[in-house]
């Protein structure tokens, strides 16, 4: 089944992966099925889970698993974040070295400093153990800020963000990565969709060919 003079077909993606991941391949992939226009919708993960439930959105794409028994989930792929700064920092950062660190991170409650919380944890560490904390509301916005921080000051300014985003600047020695505690923090990526959706057949086929 394609979409012909009908609405638009209707993606929604997380911040990062509306951002960074779609553009290109993928909405080349998606296109091929549908013939007509792709409308994306970025939006925080959960929004875009409630979305589809209420048949808003025709198929989506979350980095945090927020399982809803009414909805059909699929692993996409891996995401790796990595610490990154304006500054060249040690290949991988522990926690004295975080001490002269300011962390720009999401806001409290996001899904993302939630992730982030969960790893800090799991290596025995936590936001405390940073300098300080500096908030921002879009994965876009925190890259930017790191972009504009100062090399040469004496605090530090790093974020931890997918190392897909800022690609381009690690190439370039625009930004530089680290670990934390020598280990790598991976996440997941999703495709989700309802099977109740009229375009299910070519949802199914979108999926799986965006998987292979």
């Amino acid at each position: 089944m394609s979409i012909e003079n009908k609405e638009d077909f209707r993606l929604g993606a997380s911040y990062t992966i509306g951002s960074y991941i779609l553009p290109g391949e993928p909405i080349d992939t998606i296109q091929q099925y549908v013939d007509g226009k792709i409308k994306l919708t970025v939006a925080p993960c959960d929004e875009i889970v409630k979305a589809i439930k209420a048949k808003k959105l025709d198929l989506g794409f979350i980095e945090s698993p927020i399982l809803d028994d009414d909805l059909t989930y699929q692993e996409w792929m891996d995401d790796e974040l990595i610490i990154c700064s304006k500054k060249e920092l040690p290949s991988s950062l522990y926690r004295d070295d975080l001490k002269n660190c300011r962390l720009i991170c999401r806001e409290k409650d996001s899904l993302s400093r939630e992730f982030i919380q969960t790893f800090l944890k799991n290596q025995g560490l936590s936001h405390d153990d940073f300098y300080a904390i500096s908030e921002v509301d879009n994965p876009t916005a925190i890259i930017q800020s790191i972009k504009w921080s100062r090399p040469s000051a004496s605090i530090t300014s790093v974020a931890i963000v997918s190392k897909i985003a800022i690609e381009y600047e690690l190439k370039y020695n625009d930004l530089y990565g680290s670990t934390i505690n020598d280990t790598a923090i991976v996440r997941k990526f999703y495709i989700l969709y309802s099977e109740e959706s009229e375009y299910i057949d070519m949802i199914k086929k979108i999926s799986q060919e965006l998987m292979n």
